[in-house]
This record gives C-alpha cells, structure tokens and sequence, in this order.
C-alpha cells in the first residue's frame, strides 16, 4: 500500500491470530514512525478485520509492506473495568453540619476578590427591563444587584461547584493518545492568548500525561451588526476517541414534550442561563489527567468538565435537578430546566419576584453563576427548546419557521432529509403529518433514484404552507374530558387528541403513521381499529386512567369488542385498548370533516394572512365547523349504545364480518 504526503486512507487491518468468537477488540498502535498518524480506538471484528484511519503526517510518500505490524489487539472482554459502580455521576448529598458525617453541601468558596470583582463587573445596563413598569423594574433590580455574586461576565469569575463529583469508568485502561492537530498561522496568536487566558483563569494547567486528545477551532457566527470583523474562533476538544471506550451514563436527560407542556401552564416566564455552563463543575484531580488535550504548544490538562465528552449533559442535568429539588424542598415550585436553560414560571409579578430571590440564593450557596446579557424576566411568551410558548399554548419558533418557508425545493436526497427533519421536530404540532411528507420519504429510501416530480413538489409546497400558518398546540385542561378523533386512509392512519375551550374544540397534540405495504392491504374495518389503536398508544400519557370519547365514522368499531373470532394482531390490539375506559361515537363520513382533514389533508391554497390575529390558524375553521357538527347533533344520536347498535345494525354488522378476514 502506498500512502502520499498529507493523505488519509481507510485500511482493513487482519488479527495475526485469529480466535473465535472474538468481536470487538480495543486496537493500540506501537507503529514508531511520527510521520505515521493512527488513532487507538474500539473496533468490532468481522472476519477477524476491522478498519481503521491511517494518515500520512510527513512530506514523503510511505510504502507499507504485506505483513506490516501496525499495533496490538487486546479482546475488550479481557480488560479491567470498575466492577463497583456503572454510575458515572456521584452526586453529593443534601448538606449536613460539620458534626455530622453528612459531606457539606459544598466545599469549595470563591476568594473575596473574586466576588468582589462580580460585584464590580456586574451594572444595571446588563439586564434588559425595560418592558417593566417603574416599580417593578426597581424591585427587581434592587434583588438582582444585591445578589450580584450570582452573575459573572468573565472567565476569571465563572463559578466553581463540586455539587456533584463526575467520575468516568472505561472499557479499557489503555491511554488513547493523539498527536496535536495543525492550526493555520494566521490564528496562532489568538490561540495562545485564549490558552494563557484560560490558565489565568484557573481552568486549564500545563500537564504531561499518557493521555491525550486534540484540540480543535470552531468558527464562531458572524455577527450580522458588524459583517466586516475578522471571524473568531472557539477551542474545543476532539474527544471521539475518548468516547468509544467511555461507559454511558445511566442518567436521563427531561423529555421535551413533557418539558414544554409543563411550563406553559404559567402565564409569565422568566429564562435564566448559565455562564460557560460545563466549566463550572469541578473535575477530581486523577480525572483531569485522562482530559489532557493536545496542542502544538503544548499540552494542557481541563481542571473542569468539557463540552464534547458524551456523559457532560447527564452530569450537568443532574446537578441542575439536584438545586430544583432542593428549591421544591423549600416550597418553591415551578422551575423547570434542560441543561443550563432554566425556566421560572409564576402567576403574577410578586410570585416570580419571590421565585428569582430563591433561585440566586440557591446559585449563591454552591457558588454557581448566571450570564447576566441572557437572562430575560417576567415575559409573557419564551422562544425555548425550538418552541414559542406562552399560556397554555405552544407553536414553532419564528427562526424555525422562517427557515422552513425559505427552503428552496431540493435538488439531492441530502438537502430532502435536511427539509424532513426540520419539519419532523414539529411533527406533533402537524395534523397528517406522514400522509404529507409520504412521497417525500420515498425518495429517502435506499435504491429510489432522485427525480422530483410535481407530486412531491406540491406535497412540498403543502408542508411549507403549514408553517405559513404557525401550527400551535393548546394545553390540555385535566379537569376536562379529552375527544380522540382518528382516521385512516389508503396510505395512512392519523389522530388528533382535542379538548373544548370557549365552546370550540381546540388540537392538543397529533398523530400519524404511514402505512407500510403490508397494511395498506388491511380491510378498511380493520385499518380502522388499527388506526384507534395506534393513536391511544401514541397519547398513552394523556389518556391512561381517565375517561375520554373516541370519534370514529366506522360503525362496525362502535361495538368492537363483539367482534367474533379475532386473529391474533386484532385481539392484542383489543386487549390493549381494554386497559382505557372509552366510549365511542359515530360520526357520519359526510359530516367528519375533521377525520378527513387529517388523513387527506386538503390545504387550501389561498393566500394565507401572516397576521397574529389570524389565529384560526389552518385547524381551526375545520375544527369550530366539526364542533358545530357535534353540538348540533344531540347526545343520544351520538351516544349509541351496545345494545342499540345491535339491535338496528346486528345484519348489516355480520355481513361485513363475512367480508373481511381479520
């Protein structure tokens, strides 16, 4: 093999001795030559090879020889791993007395110079308050400047916590060392004033050690104000290495939904965020070796934890919760957090000046600090997580939207699953989703050639019409009963769980599922079921232990469970749906205008207002003419009972039965 100067080359690399049943091996180069670059990393073992990346760092072309050894192969079930924990959080806990053998709450205590020097950088021009009234914004400001020690806007002020201990357990013992990847000269300057910065500033400390991992640039956004400004750069770390032999962390991250259907219960927010948020969680001293980092001028070890090393958000979350839960133990509630975005939400101005006065004393107490120039206070709407929330509603950031409605239609299978994909984060706010984007997903799949035809131009075009009309969600009232309408069409399934507010039935979350080919060959009466069995799976969390209707046009399905002789698929998917208390209700296909809405979709294509105002909003003139419908139409019509419907429908009912074969 023949590897030119500055070339990189995939090489499939073959055991000497060959065992069986090994799988995965943890690969150690012992190659010596220093033009030669190749990474120790885990590998599975196909054939008794693997791949692995060879680089050629010199000036020189180097021939490798048939035979070439390259490195040593270690069995990963041989290797020493701590058999005492697979935790890679140790969390502290709640602080005891010095008397006791119940660790302090936290050990470590900025120096007076530090806090003053908080106090010092911190003005009242770094907060934006000017959507307060006067009284309000003295208040507040009186609160944030006393507790200034809970802001910094510099590095050398950052906080500094060992709330909770991160300790990291591997797969193999072996150091993975790389050598320091080269940066252009033009930034070396800056490269080593950030570096010196961050040794002043106590993160970072010179360090000789078996391990290490590259340091890397990464080009920071341009600021729009001043386009001309030579672009900057941020360091950070190349840890891909480090992660393979890395266990996960058992620790779970909040689910979004159940995040944001949580906080749009207040009617006010206030969103505070950390400063250089990972730096403020002290690492243990024989942690600090393994994160050495690799530049060429020299090598550094982190003395706090780092962004890129794939058990950093589990430690991090976990200290945030451990303050929540601290704060729900003093009696304030209402705070919310993924990651270092936290959320306070409040009823009014007085609740949400109390909760801001708990939550910097907490920050105070284990010497945590805030970014001042991004927090914002008492607003009535937040753009978190990618969602506009406000009370008790929820819709598409305006960014997202706009990036939406600009995408020009693709031209490759690339830029079509990059449009997929920002549309599918909001899936759960669009109904039909997987009926729309159908002919779209197609030409995602392995061997479909790429031609856009005016069928997937104009479900393009559908797709983006939604978001013209920002798609929202409400918030379900759980002292109300909850309405599960479904549908099912020739290509999919689909389900909107609503509820009524002002006398208008309002969305509260969709679904849909396209169908595979398998099932597009189901009955429609069986398709039908399987489309109410999808949808109360999907809204499990909504509709478990409460009594709720389900709107079907199919009139076999009022009376399911009298269905003779069920295959196997069918009588599972009744079982299911008996744990749910339910009662089903017909309504006629001509006056369903909501089912069809969701299974088929028709968007109008008239112009559509941008207005905030026009907040019917594409669901809402089907849904107020549906409601209509249902309030029109008294309850003992929709309300059919089993003995009812057998009684006038019992011979139509088995003459479809002997129709279709379940």
């Amino acid at each position: 093999m023949i590897l030119q100067p500055q070339e990189s080359s995939i090489v499939k690399l073959c055991l000497k001795d060959t065992r069986e049943n090994i799988s995965e091996i943890v690969f150690q180069p012992t190659i010596s030559s220093h033009d030669i670059e190749i990474h120790p990393a885990l590998h599975t073992v196909k054939n008794s090879c693997f791949p692995t990346v060879i680089r050629n760092l010199g000036n020189a072309t180097i021939h490798f020889n048939k035979g070439q050894v390259f490195g040593e192969a270690t069995p990963s079930f041989l290797l020493k791993t701590n058999e005492n924990t697979n935790d890679n959080i140790k969390i502290e806990n709640i602080c005891g007395s010095p008397n006791n053998n119940t660790p302090m709450c936290n050990l470590i205590t900025s120096s007076e110079d530090i806090l003053k020097k908080r106090k010092d950088e911190l003005s009242e021009t770094d907060f934006n308050l000017e959507h307060l009234t006067s009284d309000q914004k003295q208040l507040l400001l009186e609160t944030l400047l006393d507790r200034s020690v809970a802001f910094s806007k510099s590095l050398k002020t950052i906080g500094c916590t060992d709330r909770v201990i991160p300790t990291f357990n591997f797969r193999s013992h072996n150091p993975i060392k790389t050598l320091p990847f080269e940066i252009p000269h033009a930034i070396q300057g800056t490269i080593k004033e950030e570096l010196n910065e961050l040794i002043e500033a106590g993160l970072i400390h010179r360090n000789i050690s078996q391990w290490s991992s590259p340091m890397v640039l990464v080009k920071k956004k341009q600021n729009p104000t001043n386009p001309h400004k030579p672009a900057s750069y941020r360091m950070a770390l190349d840890l891909r290495l480090l992660n393979t032999i890395l266990e996960n962390s058992t620790y779970p991250l909040p689910k979004t939904p159940t995040l944001i259907n949580e906080i749009s219960k207040y009617p006010f927010y206030t969103t505070i965020d950390f400063c250089k948020a990972y730096w403020q969680i002290l690492l243990p001293e024989e942690m600090q070796d393994v994160l050495t980092f690799t530049t060429p001028f020299g090598t550094f070890a982190n003395r706090r934890l780092v962004f890129g090393l794939k058990t950093a958000a589990s430690v991090f979350q976990a200290l945030v919760d451990l303050l929540i839960d601290e704060l729900k133990l003093s009696g304030t509630t209402g705070i919310y957090a993924y990651q270092d975005d936290i959320v306070i939400g409040a009823h009014s101005f007085q609740e949400m000046h109390n909760k801001i006065r708990s939550v910097l004393d907490i920050l105070i107490k284990y010497n945590l600090t805030l970014s001042p120039e991004k927090c914002v206070f008492f607003k009535s709407t937040i753009d978190y997580l990618g969602f506009n929330i406000s009370h008790n509603k929820i819709q598409p950031i305006t960014s997202n939207i706009f990036k939406i409605t600009s995408f020009q239609p693709p031209r490759t299978v690339k830029q079509v699953r990059r449009f997929l994909g920002l549309c599918g984060f909001y899936r759960s706010l669009i109904p039909g989703f997987a009926e729309l984007t159908e002919c779209l997903t197609q030409l995602t799949r392995k061997n479909v050639p790429f031609q856009w035809t005016p069928t997937h131009q104009e479900a393009f075009k559908k797709l983006q019409d939604v978001f013209f009309t920002k798609p929202f969600v409400r918030l379900p009232d759980w002292d109300k009963p909850l309405v599960l309408n479904t549908d099912a069409s020739g290509q999919a399934i689909s389900g909107i769980l609503l509820q009524e507010h002002e006398g208008k039935l309002h969305p509260i979350s969709y679904y849909s599922k396209t169908l595979s080919n398998s099932e597009r060959n189901y009955p429609a009466i069986k398709l039908e079921l399987f489309a109410i069995y999808k949808s109360v799976h999907a809204f499990k969390t909504y509709l478990y232990n409460t009594n709720f209707k389900i709107l079907t046009d199919s009139k076999p399905l009022l009376h399911y469970k009298k269905i003779a002789s069920p295959t196997d698929i069918v009588s599972r998917w009744l079982l299911y749906l008996s744990e749910f208390q339910f009662t089903c209700e017909h309504i006629p296909g001509k006056e369903n205008t909501l089912a069809d809405f969701l299974s088929r979709f028709p968007v109008n294509q008239t112009e559509i207002s941008n207005t905030p105002q026009d907040e019917q909003e594409l669901i809402l003139p089907v849904v107020e003419a549906h409601c209509n419908t249902i309030n029109a139409t008294s309850d003992t019509s929709l309300e059919i009972s089993t003995n009812t419907w057998l009684k006038e429908q019992a011979d139509d009912t088995h003459k479809q039965m002997k129709s279709f074969s379940y």
